[in-house]
């Protein structure tokens, strides 16, 4: 009997997302981000009404974070393969160093910041990130 009340009311089980559910999924940090983008995109596919390409690519975007977002704001008209192939770019230069993730220009900055003031003094050895500093108006 339990089993025929599961089978009967299971459809309330899975609920549907929708259009902006997708927007809030995070690529873990476990995952590539081409898994990240396969994940997303299969949510993306449940949600109702269905997302044309134009909000498909809008809200892929809309759900990236720091160097991800920044880079794929210009590429709004793109196909959602050519957002993939951006984010693996950005993913390789994050590996080889060759770009440098907020995340890791935050850890930099906090180290920074926290090292200088427990140590009172900072060392050139120890300073891992420069940033510059701008002037509200221009020097006489």
């Amino acid at each position: 009997m339990a089993e025929d009340f599961m089978n009967h009311f299971r459809f309330n089980t899975e609920i549907t997302p929708d259009r902006f559910a997708p927007v809030n999924l995070q690529k873990k940090p476990s995952e590539s981000f081409q898994e990240y983008a396969h994940r997303w995109r299969s949510e993306a596919a449940r949600t109702q009404p269905p997302l044309d390409d134009n909000k498909l690519t809008k809200y892929f975007i809309r759900s990236q974070e720091g160097i991800y977002f920044k880079n794929m704001m210009g590429m709004i008209g793109q196909k959602f393969p050519e957002l993939v192939k951006m984010g693996d770019f950005l993913e390789e230069g994050i590996k080889s160093s060759k770009i440098q993730s907020m995340a890791a220009l935050q850890a930099a900055s906090k180290a920074i910041q926290f090292g200088s003031i427990s140590s009172g003094k900072k060392k050139k050895e120890e300073v891992s990130a420069i940033v510059p500093y701008y002037q509200s108006s221009p020097p006489h």
